[in-house]
This record gives structure tokens, sequence and C-alpha cells, in this order.
């Protein structure tokens, strides 16, 4: 499972835990992806055949290539759920399936009570840590390296101790990320100039990867940009 959508697409992640908005045949509709279980190869390409990689993506790439183990760290709403999935799909696996793991599981039950099948990739996405868990975390990875799989685990918050095996996540550009919305559902022409730069000052204010995605899909769909997101900051 190593190939994934280059860069300069948009995320459609945190739209809600389980739900992503993609465009298909100019439609829009809802995808599912599980929050524990498996996520299969087609089900997550379709969550990421539209994906804008953050500033951060290349040397999280790189990191979890070295360690096998990454946890994302940030704030909410800030594409981590599907950028975690996009660095796995980039890892050399020998099996395309994701396994989403229940966040509950403390780092002792990752290293300890977690069965890990070699060449697999895992994921546990809004992971609340239980405290001390720099030296499982760091064992953790040793372990996912001899099986040769790996784990992307996100989280809330601001970097801990354990800085061998976190990375501090940020969302990506928001106006990129609005200039993807519209070359993805491929209704630009059908835009005047006014529209899109109106509606793109609107979509640099808002603060979340979500927002910008439903501004774009309003804009689409013919609908006023500015009823987009109630209570939302001002152009």
């Amino acid at each position: 499972m190593t190939d994934t959508p280059e860069p300069g697409e948009f995320d459609l992640d945190n739209i809600t835990l389980t739900e992503s908005i993609l465009a298909i045949n100019d439609r829009l509709r809802p995808v599912a992806a599980p929050v524990t279980g498996d996520l299969n190869r087609r089900e997550a390409d379709t969550l990421l055949c539209s994906y804008l990689e953050p500033p951060c993506f290349p040397d999280a790439v790189r990191r979890l290539a070295v360690r096998h183990l990454l946890v994302l760290v940030g704030q909410e709403e800030t594409g981590r759920r599907l950028g975690a999935i996009a660095l796995l799909s980039r890892m050399s696996l020998a099996e395309g399936t994701i396994t989403v793991l229940p966040p509950a599981r403390t780092a002792a039950d990752l290293l300890s009570r977690t069965e890990y099948k070699p060449g697999r990739a895992y994921l546990v996405h809004d992971w609340i840590p239980a405290g001390a868990e720099r030296i499982e975390l760091i064992n953790l990875a040793r372990k996912l390296a001899e099986f040769g799989s790996y784990l992307v685990i996100t989280r809330n918050g601001v970097p801990s101790q354990a800085v061998e095996v976190e990375q501090p996540w940020a969302a990506p550009d928001p106006g990129e990320l609005f200039d993807l919305c519209l070359t993805t559902f491929d209704r630009r022409a059908g835009l005047t100039s006014e529209e899109v730069a109106r509606a793109r000052d609107r979509a640099v204010t808002l603060p979340t990867p979500a927002q910008v995605v439903r501004l774009a899909e309003r804009l689409v769909r013919g609908e006023e940009p500015a009823r987009e997101l109630e209570g939302a900051p001002g152009p």
C-alpha cells in the first residue's frame, strides 16, 4: 500500500469522526471510515482521493519509515486522522488493510496486550494517554520495527516528553485547500471569477479544513457561501 495521491489535494478529515466528503461524478456523498476494525485499501483510497498534505507531511513520512511508530499531536480538526491514513499508505506493507484500534488502549496495552502481524498497518485515533508512557512508546516502536509493521497514533494537545515518536501536526493552508476543492469538484468553469474570489477570501478565515470543504461544497452547488457555518468568523 504505497501509492497515495500527490501533494496538492484537500483534506476531508474531521467532518465527523466517521465521515468525510468526497466529490464523485460531480456529486458529494458521505464515506464511512471505521472507529475500530479494518479499513481496506479501497476504502482508504476513497478517503485519500483528494488529500492536501500539510507542510509537516514529508518529515512525518521519513520519521514513520524509520521509527515504525508516530504520534501525531495537534489541535482538534486539523486533519490528523486522514493524515495518519495517508502516512500509513506511504509505507511498504505486506497487506493494504489498516487495522483501527480502540483509542482507550494505554501505551502498556499497545505494547504488551496487542497482537501485531508482520508487515501490517495500525491506527489509533484520538488517543488519550494515561501518562508516563514515554518508555512504553519507545519500546513499542522497537517491537513494531521487529515485525516490519507501522502504527500511527493521533492525539489532541501539545508534544510531550516522548519526542522520539511524536510529530507536531497542523492543518493545510485553507486557501490552497479551497483551490483544490474547486479543482476536484470540477466546477470552477461554472463560476465567475468574482464568486470564486469572494468565496476564497471567506475560506482563508475559516479555522478548520472541514469548514473550508463545506464552503466549497456550497459554492459548487450554487448556494450562498456566506451562509456556510453559522458563527464562523467573517471575511
